[in-house]
């Protein structure tokens, strides 16, 4: 997993944990969360207002959505966006979630990562990537997503959650991106969270090669 520790900057790729406790709105950055905004580990508090503040504007309210939908119907999230670090830098990032329940079920916790996605996309214009969120059809945020959903469920590296994506791919002679998108709605469902990865994998194939469509999830959001 590539979580980079040098203060102050920020580095290609990153990948950075956070935990938030729902009911004290109290977050746990990572030093690479940290490092993501463009800040030194702990320089500034780690709250909600920090973080919806460097969100860009035209990307803010809906990325609130898709928190707030996890921690009021459980599950698992993923959510395309871009954020705006201290330096006026935009980036184009993924943040991945699943949420933890108490006994009533009720959401108390949230854990996920941030993936900075702004050097796999350096080749694209500014005006190709706005384009791109505005038709949330881009191929790549959607593989990073599932990559960061399998990292999260499995507690393996980015390579080896391809990896699985590619041979999922080749089972179901389809392509990664499909299937990518497609083991998303099944988490938003319930159905690929967790220890549940796997096997929603296991069922993309059987369903791919017997032709069966899988409607939309509702935390996905591309």
């Amino acid at each position: 997993m590539d979580i980079h520790s040098f203060p102050g900057e920020r580095s290609p790729g990153i990948v950075a944990p956070f935990t938030y406790d729902v009911a004290g709105d109290r977050w746990d950055w990572s030093d690479a969360l940290y490092q993501l905004h463009g800040y030194v580990p702990r320089e500034i508090p780690a709250t909600t207002t920090a973080l919806m503040h460097h969100k860009h504007p035209d990307d803010r309210e809906r990325a609130a959505g898709v928190f707030a939908a996890v921690i009021r119907d459980g599950g698992t999230y993923s959510c395309y966006h871009r954020i705006v670090d201290r330096n006026q830098k935009v980036l184009s990032v993924v943040s991945v979630g699943s949420s933890h329940l108490d006994t009533d079920g009720r959401t108390f916790e949230v854990q996920g990562y941030y993936i900075d996605l702004t050097q796999a996309r350096r080749d694209e214009t500014q005006a190709d990537v706005e384009d791109a969120l505005t038709k949330k059809a881009v191929a790549g945020p959607v593989i990073e997503q599932a990559k960061g959903m399998i990292m999260l469920a499995e507690g393996c590296t980015a390579d080896e959650a391809f990896a699985r994506l590619r041979l999922s791919s080749q089972l179901a002679n389809r392509k990664v991106a499909d299937v990518a998108r497609t083991l998303l709605e099944r988490a938003d469902r319930g159905t690929g969270a967790g220890d549940g990865v796997a096997e929603a994998l296991e069922r993309v194939v059987r369903e791919a090669r017997a032709g069966t469509d899988v409607a939309p999830g509702q935390h996905t959001s591309a």
